[in-house]
């Protein structure tokens, strides 16, 4: 077979590669811009004063594993204890912290030891002590024995919990007032039918923090977490809008996700046996959801600022985190191979799981695959010119593209970025291709490499601290009045 022609083939695989995605993000661009359009027009008309005074909201658990969290688990619980909702309880679980964790929390939350009956219906390991706020009596902690899986930490605060829903959030995250309040309305007006939702949360990297609030928002002020900024943006706005319109999400994030207690009783809890439990869960969702044919449950998506989360500072992290993310992609596409094009699992196994495959698990590959083939024929003169320019243009519209229409759509409604921002990101997106991107697809080729020859191994990410104002002495006890005068 001639080389010329099997680079041409090549050329032309990667071009409509290029186009299928860019097309993908287009369509689910303008979903995404109807829903997000009818969710906001929701979100305007909603009495959330009377529904938070209402003595029939729904009591949610919230769930906080937390291992070696010293330098930001105070703001979380400060943003916690600043809902705006009626009826709640948290549970902490210091997942075998060897810093001051536990500290931080004593002093915060003047902790005393309780006997109380426990039963581990999930196998999530041995505790440590069980203790209960003085200060605030809706708020528990676990201390216990890791099991090197956050699944068991989640499983340990599930047995505890008493409501009928389940919040899980990242020790990191930082909610905004009103971000349980939103997402549980949505599970409201559905009980019988909605088992999770969630809500975009973004990278506060940069941004000023104090008693737990955003004060102030800066872009600019950390490129790494910019270009984060540019691919959360992307990923739940570009494609989780629409996907959740389709009632075909693949995962409910574990920085800040609700879920209905009787399903995850249903399923056995969350599973220690994969390297991430929050997408495993919303595979298994799918699945049992789809079992008789149509969806019996809702799983939904929401376009409102619920938060905020720590991404990696460093290009090491990062790729770290990328690496594991590709790993845990992989893990559920191979787990759950069977529902793949079934037309028994509806739009989840005719969609959203081919764009999984070929965008999520294989994207890396094709991506890197296609600069080194293209380029190799351009140097052997077995491609011309105008060829390989077309490519090169074709890469830099995919990335431009897939980034600035979820941007556009979500500004559009949220508001997030005024005039200067908002160019500062679109610019942002045309030199993500020519450095970022390639970092997070390295990774992600890695991630990929590592899953085949068998590494499953849940990585941690070195948190980086936050910067705060006001007591930013993470390490040192509360007094009682700074407390309350933190949470006012």
């Amino acid at each position: 077979m001639d080389a010329k022609f099997v680079f041409n083939q090549l050329f032309w695989f990667y071009l409509s590669y290029f186009l299928i995605v860019i097309a993908y993000y287009f369509i689910f661009g303008i979903i995404g811009l109807i829903e997000a359009g009818r969710r906001m027009h929701e979100d305007q008309i909603e009495d959330y004063e009377s529904l938070n005074h209402s003595h029939f909201t729904l009591p949610v658990s919230i769930l906080v594993p937390a291992h070696n969290e010293e330098s930001c688990i105070r703001n979380t619980m400060l943003s916690i204890l600043g809902l705006n909702y009626r009826n709640y309880e948290v549970i902490v679980i210091d997942d075998d912290s060897t810093d001051k964790t536990f500290d931080v929390l004593q002093g915060m939350l003047d902790l005393e030891a309780e006997d109380i009956p426990y039963r581990d219906h999930f196998k999530s390991g041995t505790i440590k002590g069980l203790y209960r706020s003085k200060r605030y009596e809706h708020i528990r902690v676990i201390r216990k024995f890791s099991r090197g899986h956050k699944a068991g930490a989640l499983n340990a605060g599930l047995n505890l919990a008493k409501h009928r829903y389940v919040c899980v959030i990242d020790s990191d995250t930082l909610l905004e007032p009103n971000a349980l309040l939103q997402v549980m309305t949505h599970a409201e007006k559905a009980p019988e039918r909605v088992i999770g939702v969630s809500s975009f949360f973004g990278i506060s990297n940069g941004f000023t923090v104090q008693d737990g609030k955003v004060i102030k928002r800066r872009w600019r002020a950390n490129l790494l977490g910019d270009f984060q900024q540019l691919e959360y943006i992307r990923s739940f706005i570009g494609t989780r809008i629409g996907w959740s319109r389709l009632n075909s999400l693949p995962i409910l994030s574990g920085a800040f996700a609700v879920w209905e207690k009787r399903f995850l009783l249903h399923i056995g809890g969350f599973s220690g046996q994969y390297s991430s439990e929050d997408m495993e869960i919303t595979f298994h969702a799918q699945k049992d959801s789809r079992r008789g044919g149509k969806a019996k449950y809702e799983i939904l998506f929401l376009p409102y600022v619920a938060g905020w989360t720590l991404g990696p500072e460093t290009i090491k992290s990062l790729m770290t985190q990328r690496n594991r993310w590709q790993r845990v992609a992989t893990e559920a596409m191979a787990h759950y191979a069977p529902m793949f094009l079934n037309p028994r699992y509806g739009t989840f196994g005719m969609v959203t799981l081919p764009y999984f495959l070929f965008y999520e698990v294989l994207g890396a590959v094709i991506e890197i695959s296609s600069v080194i083939v293209t380029t190799l024929g351009f140097l052997t003169g077995l491609m011309n010119v105008g060829q390989y320019a077309s490519f090169l243009l074709f890469l830099v519209l995919f990335q431009s593209l897939t980034t600035m229409i979820p941007l556009w759509v979500f500004n559009y409604r949220q508001k997030l970025f005024d005039t200067g921002g908002l160019l500062y990101m679109i610019t942002l997106s045309f030199f993500e291709m020519l450095t970022y991107r390639w970092i997070t697809t390295a990774a992600r080729v890695q991630g990929l490499y590592d899953f085949c020859r068998g590494n499953h191994a849940f990585t941690r990410m070195e948190r980086p601290a936050q910067n705060s104002r006001g007591n930013s002495d993470h390490t040192s006890p509360l007094k009682d009045e700074e407390t309350e005068a933190a949470v006012r």
